[in-house]
């Protein structure tokens, strides 16, 4: 009897020592999680501190700071040189007054009805073609409108001319449009509020 009981002991503190390593991990887990995250608020504020710096004394700041800072000034222009060029691919513009996307060439924004600059030259329009789907200046040659996604090549006659659109395809045009401008029948998308042709609240 004095084995098996000295055998059960043993079990035993061999079991409570297993659990006692297992909540012993459990918290160190625990601990490392709440380490990181106070890990990840100093470098938040790490990161703060050298944006106000440079908010403040980016022109006048330490000799020490002259080459981060203008490192940073770099970088930016050229993330800015990349959305531009993200802009034009998509064949958008951003909206003064709220910031939405907007398609280039309309008049208005679909969001809040504020009026688009149009920023193409008047010696520069010979370039451009206008979207008969949704109105939006397009470069010459290209297959689609790229505000729309509206075929831009139409259908030639035998004399070479370009065929306009039906009266029934002008028709199915309107059917199928999500949202039509009730003043000049410019077709919007469906979260339009303002019309992006002649402004007119939807």
């Amino acid at each position: 009897m004095g084995f098996l009981d000295d055998l059960g002991r043993k079990v035993t503190d061999a079991g409570q020592k297993t659990m006692q390593k297992t909540r012993g991990m459990s918290e160190v887990a625990r601990i490392n999680s709440l380490v990181s995250r106070e890990e990840t608020e100093v470098n938040n504020l790490y990161y703060q501190i050298g944006k106000l710096y440079v908010n403040i004394h980016g022109k006048d700041g330490e000799e020490d700071f002259v080459g981060m800072v203008t490192a940073v000034e770099e970088l930016e222009r050229q993330i800015f040189d990349y959305k531009k060029q993200i802009q034009e691919i998509r064949g958008i513009q951003h909206c003064e007054k709220c910031g939405a996307e907007v398609p280039k060439g309309v008049a208005f924004c679909s969001s809040c009805g504020a009026a688009m600059p149009q920023v193409e030259k008047q010696e520069n329009l010979e370039e451009y073609v206008r979207c008969f789907n949704c109105g939006a200046l397009i470069k010459k040659g290209m297959r689609f409108c790229t505000a729309c996604g509206q075929a831009m090549a139409m259908p030639i006659k035998a004399s070479g001319a370009a065929e306009s659109p039906s009266v029934s395809e002008e028709n199915a045009i309107l059917k199928d449009a999500e949202k039509i401008c009730p003043r000049c029948g410019a077709e919007l998308s469906e979260d339009s509020v303002f019309c992006t042709k002649c402004g007119t609240k939807i």
